[in-house]
């Protein structure tokens, strides 16, 4: 199930993605994620191997396409875990900042299936909510 959200920041796509690409900071505009980083070495790109952890469980995830340049997109596949799909961050600079997307289209796995619709229902919102806390940290900071 798709829980894409959007919102703009007012920020460039250069400083947007010089946060959003660094895993570990994840845990300050991500609901739940207690921790987040690398597996893998050197920068975020094709092949890089991340993962987040919510609570004791831990769900790894691997870049499967990335693009830069004044568009950046950036798709990641997830590998492990309680929701099993794909997910995504999309910038594009716009007016007066960077329109960001993050993307999703998952499924629930184990238990978390008998969800059903609500499941994607309080993805959607919280992914929302997300990317709203994504911009009021990154319009905080200084440019």
């Amino acid at each position: 199930m798709k829980m894409d959200a959007t919102t703009k920041i007012a920020r460039s796509v250069e400083t947007v993605f010089a946060y959003v690409g660094d895993p570990s900071n994840d845990v300050h505009w991500r609901t739940g994620i207690t921790e987040s980083g690398m597996h893998s070495d050197g920068p975020l790109g094709v092949g890089s191997i991340g993962y987040v952890r919510v609570g004791d469980a831990e769900a790894r995830w691997k870049v499967i396409s990335y693009t830069a340049g004044s568009n950046v997109s950036v798709d990641w596949e997830l590998l492990d875990g309680p929701i099993r799909g794909f997910g995504g961050y999309r910038l594009v600079p716009v007016d007066g900042g960077t329109q960001f997307t993050l993307v999703a289209d998952v499924k629930p796995a184990n238990w978390l299936k008998l969800l059903g619709p609500i499941f994607g229902w309080i993805g959607q919102r919280q992914n929302q909510q997300d990317v709203e806390k994504l911009r009021e940290i990154l319009e905080s900071m200084p440019e």
